[in-house]
């Protein structure tokens, strides 16, 4: 029980130092990040016109206007303390018309001092010029390091099930991985045997650590039958195993291996 305790402790402490809290924007998103910032510290202070000018034409309506300015109002002032990039992505795609442009996705945390935010925005530059398709804004109830961390605090049977299959299941097929390339078979059986104890392992389940809502995928395949991940750093992790097929066969195949090999020791 102590030495579950343990391994539990350091795979808490390993998350919570290797998970980053915000992102360093590369020189080349720079002037993506400064129209954003710029924009969003536009509908912040209540600069409304300006802000609807930096829109993209084609999206901007009644409906449009009426959200940034509810976003505006639900702010409601308050000191700006930091700001933190949370998230940035970008793709370059072609139009209709084959013209070029590349699309910026990008998500801050504003804290306040009354409140934490999260703003998003996708940005789109076509012909060295910048325009807002998307923003949204969500009121937080505390900071996102606190919300998203990983911890063993309030977590259910199921929480710890996952977790111990997640870290067992690997175990399990490199042990199984080390016995076939042991065994006495011919290297292409090495070959097939590896491939197959490494990667055929599904279905896959999938729990959200923070929310302990549990999902589930047949045909999903996997290397080593087990994650940890978050889509970004706003976003839970999700712990996920696969049913370590690959490696369940080779132990029921095993024995016959087994039996060639004493007869074959018996003929010489």
């Amino acid at each position: 029980m102590t030495k579950t305790f343990y391994l539990l402790f350091f795979i808490t402490l390993f998350f919570s130092c290797n998970s980053p809290t915000e992102f360093i924007i590369p020189e080349s998103l720079k002037p993506a990040d400064d129209f954003s910032t710029s924009f969003i510290n536009k509908v912040i202070k209540g600069q409304l016109e300006s802000s609807f000018s930096d829109i993209e034409p084609t999206v901007l309506n009644e409906k449009t206007k009426e959200f940034i300015t509810n976003a505006n109002k639900n702010i409601n002032g308050g000191n700006l303390k930091t700001v933190k990039v949370v998230e940035y992505n970008w793709k370059t795609m072609f139009s209709t018309n084959s013209e070029k442009f590349t699309q910026y996705n990008l998500g801050y945390e504003y804290e306040f001092e009354n409140k934490n935010i999260l703003f998003r925005t996708s940005i789109v530059e076509k012909n060295n010029k910048f325009s807002v398709v998307m923003f949204n804004g969500e009121i937080l109830p505390g900071k996102l390091s606190e919300l998203t961390k990983f911890t063993f605090e309030n977590k259910t049977f199921v929480h710890y099930t996952f977790l111990i299959f997640t870290i067992l299941i690997p175990l399990f097929i490199i042990i199984t991985l080390v016995f076939m390339l042991k065994s006495r078979i011919t290297t292409k059986q090495k070959v097939i045997w590896s491939l197959v104890i490494l990667f055929i392992c599904f279905p896959k389940f999938v729990i959200d650590w923070n929310s302990g809502q549990t999902n589930f995928s047949f045909l999903n395949f996997s290397l080593l039958g087990s994650s940890f991940t978050k889509t970004t750093l706003y976003s839970a992790w999700l712990i996920s195993f696969n049913i370590p097929i690959g490696a369940l066969i080779y132990w029921f195949k095993r024995n016959s291996y087994l039996i060639a090999e004493i007869e074959d020791d018996k003929t010489e």
